[in-house]
Parts: C-alpha cells; sequence; structure tokens
C-alpha cells in the first residue's frame, strides 16, 4: 500500500506470355504489398496501447427529498489524467452504460480547478471537445463482452454521476471483476470510486439500500466482495457536506460510506487537499485536487508494468 500526498513464340504467344509474366509478378508484388501491410497493421495493433475510461452518462441525481441537481463527470478529474496518459503514449478507448456521450457538470467548467491557468483550463476543454473516443463511446456491455486484455488500465473519473448507473451497472461488475482478477492497474477518483460496488453480487438492491437507509439489508450485501479489505480514498463526508452547505436536500447517502459498507477500508487525507493511495492494483484519489497526483501515479504504475 502506497500514499501519496501532494500512444513469344509468335507475337500474340509472346504477347500473352509477356501478360501472364507481367501478372504474375503484379500478383506477387500485390501480395507481397498486402502481406507487408497486414504485418504493419499487425505491428501497429500489438504496439498500440489501450486505456479504458468509464463514465456515467446520467447528468441528474436525485436528493433524499426527491428533489434533483445536476451532475455529470468532472471536467479536471476527466482531462488531467487522460491528457497524461495520451502523452505517455496511450490510446484511450471510452465507455459508459448505453454508449450515449456523457455530460460535464456545469459546476466543474472553471479555471479554479486548474489552479486558475487559463491555458491549462482551455487545453482541457478543447481536449474533451476534440479527442475522437469522447464523442463515439462504447456501450459497456459490447466492453465488457469484448478482449479486456488489450487494456493496460481502466481510469474511472469523478462528478456525482457515477452515483446513479454506474455503481449498480452489472456489466461494469463484469469488467471490474476481470481487471481485479487480472490485475490490471485500476484508478477512481474523487466519486468515482463509488462504482467499485458494482463489483458486488447484487449491487443493484445494495444502492436501493443505500437510499433507504436500511442498515440491516446493507450490512448483508458486502459479502465476498472483491475490494474488501482494499484502503482506498474518496470525497469525505466532510468535504460533501461543505459543498452542499447551501444545498436544503441532503444527498441520498455518501460515497464514502457506500465503501465503507461493503468492506473498503476508507482512508482521508486534508479537506480538499491532493491525496491519493495505492494498494495492490487499485489506485483512488479523494478529490479534484488529486487530478494530476492520481494522474503521475497512473502513468508510473504503467510505465512500471511495461517493465516487468
Amino acid at each position: 500500500m502506497k500514499i501519496f500526498r501532494s500512444k513469344h513464340l509468335k507475337l500474340p504467344l509472346l504477347v500473352m506470355a509477356a501478360s501472364l509474366l507481367w501478372g504474375c509478378k503484379n500478383s506477387e508484388t500485390s501480395t507481397n504489398s498486402n502481406q507487408t501491410d497486414t504485418m504493419e497493421n499487425t505491428k501497429k495493433t500489438e504496439n498500440e496501447k489501450y486505456v479504458l475510461i468509464v463514465l456515467s452518462a446520467q447528468n441528474i441525481l436525485r436528493m433524499n427529498d426527491n428533489s434533483t441537481i445536476h451532475t455529470g463527470y468532472f471536467l479536471d478529474e476527466l482531462a488531467v489524467p487522460a491528457q497524461a496518459l495520451v502523452a505517455a503514449g496511450y490510446t484511450l478507448e471510452l465507455a459508459t452504460q448505453d454508449g450515449v456521450v456523457p455530460t460535464m457538470d456545469k459546476n466543474s467548467n472553471d479555471a479554479v480547478y486548474f489552479s486558475n491557468d487559463q491555458t491549462a483550463y482551455k487545453k482541457a476543454l478543447d481536449f474533451v471537445k476534440t479527442y475522437p473516443a469522447f464523442s463515439k463511446p462504447k456501450k459497456l456491455s459490447e466492453v465488457a463482452n469484448s478482449d479486456l486484455n488489450k487494456y493496460s488500465a481502466l481510469f474511472v473519473p469523478g462528478g456525482r454521476a457515477p452515483m446513479t448507473d454506474l455503481m449498480q451497472s452489472t456489466d461494469f461488475g463484469k469488467i471490474l471483476r476481470y481487471v481485479h482478477e487480472q490485475n490490471i492497474t485500476t484508478a477512481f477518483l474523487c466519486h468515482g470510486p463509488v462504482a467499485l460496488t458494482a463489483a458486488l453480487a447484487d449491487p443493484v438492491n445494495y444502492r436501493k439500500a443505500l437510499v433507504e437507509n436500511d442498515k440491516s439489508a446493507i450490512s448483508k450485501f458486502g459479502k465476498d466482495w472483491i475490494y474488501s479489505g482494499y484502503e482506498m480514498a474518496i470525497f469525505s463526508n466532510s468535504e460533501e457536506d461543505n459543498a452542499l452547505k447551501d444545498s436544503k436536500a441532503k444527498l441520498p447517502f455518501y460515497v464514502a460510506d457506500a465503501l465503507k459498507f461493503a468492506g473498503g477500508k476508507t482512508v482521508h487525507g486534508e479537506n480538499w487537499k491532493s491525496f491519493i493511495i495505492q494498494d495492490r492494483e487499485l489506485i483512488t484519489g479523494q478529490n479534484p485536487a488529486s487530478d494530476h497526483a492520481i494522474a503521475d501515479a497512473l502513468v508510473k504504475a504503467l510505465a512500471k508494468n511495461e517493465k516487468e
């Protein structure tokens, strides 16, 4: 466990013979060319390195009083690690539950999450708007039934959207169980780690129990969870209370509690300060301020894996 703080005979016959000979040579050239193209394409495919980014495409979260708030992914939490991965030579593929293009949480569309660096902020906005995979996400069900071994890592950024569909997605649960069994580097940031509960035996009813605050039911769901006992960081209850201090409605549940009740060992750093933790293949970050730290840790883990 580690804690970090702060890509011729007679003319007609002669003509025929020459034609046949030329045809054979052309055929041989064409065959050789096709073989070369195939070899180059195969080599290219073999050399490409992929990272799977999974997001929720939901943009509404229902609160405990049945009111709703806007949600989505947080810009910096997606863009900072994603740009670092591309710079390190990785090709990104994006997936959402139904293959729907995800929504940005409007509250994250602010330079303040980039230390008021307007250049970094605008670069992030341009990146999420122009990177090809982000406008053509795959369906989680398709990814779950594909060759998951092609991916070097899995990354899930935050925003509160994972609290809706992703944490109870059986398709995502299948992906999580595979990457866990294969020891594939897995990273989650801020509210993102709550989606780890998709790997529970019954994630749908687990979420239901959380929403209903059914403590007797909640206690039954963590049995045999693949991440039980893992140390993990996630947006803290106190950070959540602070973020929603002007709201009369409360969240349906706290994400930190969702992990703890399932069997995770939640660890927190100082509120609103960068804090990440690595336990085996799992890397988790506490909040938006942890965007660069988790990007660095993810790239370093991948570099280490390539050497092994």
